[in-house]
């Protein structure tokens, strides 16, 4: 039979509880701030292979039909950003992105060759020098 030596074990105090509420709230925080104040892009760059990039100001709503090898996409572009509504391929992973808003957000259709791009700095994940 085991039994649980309560001699030793840790204890932890109304100091510790209380800052790891903090740190907790704190990473909650930072996370959220990150994703709300990302810079909006302003600009749909439209890529479709063997054609100029076509732009978009997303202040345009609308739907854009675009032709490519294998057919019609249709991109939405509305008051949460832009999207594809509707796409030939087999996966439809395109279409799966969702609303794209902030600069550097980017949704690809490989079989169409279709890429999706709003205009702007993306955020950076690090910088190591």
């Amino acid at each position: 039979m085991w039994r649980l030596n309560t001699e030793n074990a840790p204890v932890l105090t109304r100091a510790d509880k209380i800052l790891a509420l903090v740190v907790g709230l704190s990473a909650i925080g930072l996370v959220l701030y990150g994703r709300y104040t990302a810079e909006a892009g302003g600009v749909l760059i439209v890529e479709l292979t063997g054609t100029a990039p076509a732009t978009h100001a997303l202040s345009n709503y609308g739907v854009l039909p675009v032709v490519g090898p294998l057919g019609a996409s249709e991109i939405e572009i509305g008051p949460k950003g832009v999207r594809v509504i509707s796409a030939p391929c087999v996966h439809k992973i395109c279409m799966r992105r969702g609303w794209m808003r902030r600069a550097g957000d980017v949704a690809v259709c490989v079989p169409n060759c279709l890429v999706l791009r709003v205009a702007g700095a993306a955020p950076l994940d690090a910088m190591i020098r």
